[in-house]
């Protein structure tokens, strides 16, 4: 009985060991996007988790990129030209992964690739 009990046991922490492993060259698609009335200063995170930054964007300005870097932290900062709100979000493959709605001039979000 202990045996069978024993061979349970380890079925089963073996089953959840290795079905929920994680695909290491998965491939996520990340999109960030701004919105505002005015001209805004932009800084994110690229693919490569290199920092760019782009000046004088129009307020609908957006992103996307390919990216397989699991773990990878995703930032944008957003600064109005003109002081006037900002908002801004980030998504990972079509789902909303961080936002800041718009309230002040400047914002800075992030969240991580899974």
């Amino acid at each position: 009985m202990k045996k069978i009990l024993l061979f349970s046991v380890l079925a089963l922490v073996s089953v959840f060991t290795f079905s929920c492993k994680k695909d290491g060259n998965s491939t996520h698609t990340v999109k960030y996007t701004i919105q505002g009335s005015s001209k805004s200063n932009v800084t994110y995170t690229d693919q490569n988790g290199n920092v760019q930054s782009q000046n004088n964007e129009d307020a609908s300005w957006t992103i996307s990129f390919p990216s397989s870097k699991h773990g990878l932290v995703l930032k944008l900062t957003v600064i109005s030209s003109d002081g006037s709100p900002v908002g801004g979000k980030i998504f990972i493959d079509g789902n909303q992964s961080a936002q800041s709605n718009g309230a002040v001039s400047n914002i800075a979000i992030s969240t991580v690739l899974p």
